[in-house]
């Protein structure tokens, strides 16, 4: 098959940097990063001046785009659609994303996941179930009617896809310790979200099955002198990655460079836990019967209370970059992190035998074109 290639004054491999040099791939396999002067002639080829190729992004949390919530809309169609409009931010992949549903919502979810992997939808990588297996006490935008503790009877009623990611969000202190081993058996990422719980409640038999930590600091017990809480729970647990939404809203960026220190290397994320208001033409849509808004930048339900993020990967990127770290780090929690944290071996690095992914992002890091395997959109 036919060589092609990208190049660019720098490329970011995921571990260094490559000055003027071309990513070459073949099919949806990348062959190697070369300088520009090697590049055979023949390989058609596209340069981007003053640009960056990085990684493709990868966002594990990304509830809706172009108008449309994977809640409202459970279909293959319906993430082609939220992949298409956040493309245009640098994701490469994500999981699309459903908010506490029925049962009858999540099987028809799973089922659509799995159809949409069969279909090689561009984009997705499986799926993420954010609920309804939540503590109401942290409910954010959720309904708090749908939760319940699973059985292992329910969990087996699923169909779960045969292929693909799971990401599994649920209150940790509410799952009994059969369904989380169950859970864990199937090979799913579990991550302890919309948690209320005290650190006693989080025994170390849970937490060595719980994989990470679903938008750190929001809807999760906060850190106290006396009660350290899930916050505490998920900076102390050096083997599990903590997702966190950097648009400055969800959380103060001086908490965002304290989880920095404190986090391992490699386990501290972006996710833009975005809502159908990315990449939409009214700034608005529903859920769950109520009418979901923008209001000065904020996403915010009918009572003023957040309700998801307004924003795409390439400006969070930006934005930790001007809170203070450094460049290639940002780029690793934009990409080479999330690959790591649900098991995607051949994505988060630019290096021969990986999938043909990557981002390319301006001077200020807006995205300017991204390579989702192989095809340049």
């Amino acid at each position: 098959m036919t060589l092609k290639a990208i190049s660019a004054p720098r490329i970011f491999d995921g571990e260094r940097y490559h000055i003027d040099s071309a990513l070459i791939w073949q099919d949806n396999k990348i062959i190697n990063i070369i300088p520009i002067d090697d590049l055979n002639p023949e390989i058609g080829h596209q340069h981007y001046e003053d640009a960056l190729i990085s990684p493709g992004f990868i966002d594990l949390q990304v509830n809706g785009g172009g108008d449309v919530m994977l809640n409202s809309q459970t279909t293959p169609s319906a993430m082609q659609t939220i992949c298409l409009a956040h493309r245009k931010h640098g994701t490469a992949y994500l999981l699309p994303t459903l908010i506490s549903a029925t049962p009858e919502k999540i099987s028809r979810a799973l089922k659509a996941t799995q159809q949409a992997l069969d279909d090689k939808v561009a984009g997705v990588l499986g799926l993420h179930l954010e609920g309804p297996w939540l503590n109401p006490i942290k409910k954010g935008a959720h309904d708090a009617n749908l939760f319940y503790s699973p059985s292992i009877d329910e969990l087996e009623q699923f169909p779960w896809p045969s292929k693909g990611k799971l990401l599994i969000t649920a209150a940790i202190e509410n799952l009994d310790q059969a369904s989380l081993d169950w859970l864990h058996n199937r090979e799913f990422t579990v991550s302890c979200g919309h948690s209320n719980a005290e650190i006693e409640q989080l025994t170390d038999d849970k937490l060595m099955l719980v994989s990470g930590f679903t938008h750190l600091f929001n809807a999760m017990s906060p850190f106290e002198g006396r009660a350290p809480g899930t916050v505490g729970a998920a900076l102390k647990s050096d083997h599990a990655w903590c997702s966190i939404i950097a648009d400055g809203i969800h959380v103060h960026p001086q908490s965002v460079l304290l989880a920095h220190k404190i986090k391992p290397a490699g386990k501290l994320l972006i996710v833009t836990d975005a809502m159908a208001s990315v990449g939409s033409k009214t700034n608005q849509f529903e859920l769950d019967g109520e009418t979901i808004a923008v209001i000065d930048g904020k996403l915010v339900n009918s009572q003023g209370a957040l309700a998801g993020a307004h924003i795409g990967m390439d400006e969070s990127v930006a934005n930790v970059i001007e809170w203070g770290i450094s460049e290639n780090e940002a780029l690793k929690m934009a990409s080479t992190y999330p690959a790591q944290a649900i098991q995607c071996d051949d994505l988060g690095f630019l290096k021969p035998g990986y999938r043909a992914a990557a981002t390319i992002l301006s001077s200020n890091y807006e995205s300017l074109k991204v390579l989702v395997d192989g095809k340049v959109y």
